[in-house]
């Protein structure tokens, strides 16, 4: 039996016990096993994290039963696939990012595609806030200085960012990567990351955009280059700000 499995098993039957220990032995009691529980979700398996808005919340830049699909089934089937994969080798005291980072290219090739797709996706949900009146969506703070630095200026950002994503044969992902103390644009094919070792540039993601044709072909069909268009009005700059200011 596989380690996350094991653990999983552990902690389910902590969790069904709860309801007969809250009768049996007080309330005391039951406060000592919800802390061994809460303790266990460190090295628990995978799990999905809530989507912060509803499936609809991003129209019209995207439409409900992409983000549904996308949310239910695609990521879903990552976590799944992770949590029935054999002991992975990982260390699971550490945040699903920092597993990326102990990725090498010995490496199951399921884990690989499996985490880098669990963590994408979980970064990329947090970068994505409802727009919808279409209101001006621009960064502003630290980050906002930071992109005119080294771009230039926000428009020049835009179009070398929205360039890199076009230009990305068949399925990945856009990122812009705090490397060395400074902002750059990067891509990796599949599911791979910034965060993994063979990454062609490596660094922390500020910004991520999924450039699989799940995330957009529902509505824009092969209109790759409107689904980056319309990216731009639905970024959640406060989240981005947020992860450049951890530097």
């Amino acid at each position: 039996m596989s380690d996350n499995r094991r653990d999983f098993l552990k902690k389910g039957t902590l969790l069904g016990l709860s309801g007969l220990a809250s009768a049996l032995l007080g309330k005391d009691k039951l406060n000592q096993i919800e802390e061994v529980s809460n303790q266990l979700e460190s090295v628990a398996p995978f799990i999905m994290p809530k989507l912060p808005y509803a499936f609809d919340a991003l129209e019209p830049y995207i439409d409900k039963q992409t983000m549904e699909i996308h949310y239910t089934k695609h990521h879903q089937a990552y976590v799944n696939k992770l949590n029935d994969t054999p002991s992975t080798n990982l260390d699971f005291g550490v945040s699903d990012a920092a597993k990326c980072k102990q990725l090498d290219t010995t490496s199951s090739t399921v884990v690989r595609n499996n985490l880098g797709g669990h963590v994408n996706h979980s970064l990329f949900w947090t970068l994505l806030k409802p727009n919808p009146k279409g209101e001006p969506n621009l960064p502003s703070g630290e980050l906002n200085e930071a992109i005119k630095k080294n771009f230039n200026s926000f428009d020049d950002f835009k179009k070398q960012f929205s360039e890199a994503a076009t230009k990305i044969f068949g399925s990945g992902w856009c990122w812009l990567i705090l490397q060395d103390g400074k902002l750059k644009i990067t891509t990796t094919p599949n599911q791979d990351n910034p965060y993994m070792k063979f990454a062609t540039e490596q660094g922390t993601p500020v910004l991520a955009l999924d450039i699989w044709e799940h995330a957009y072909y529902l509505k824009y069909q092969n209109k790759r280059v409107d689904y980056i268009n319309n990216w731009w009005n639905i970024i959640n700059w406060q989240k981005a700000e947020e992860l450049y200011t951890k530097k």
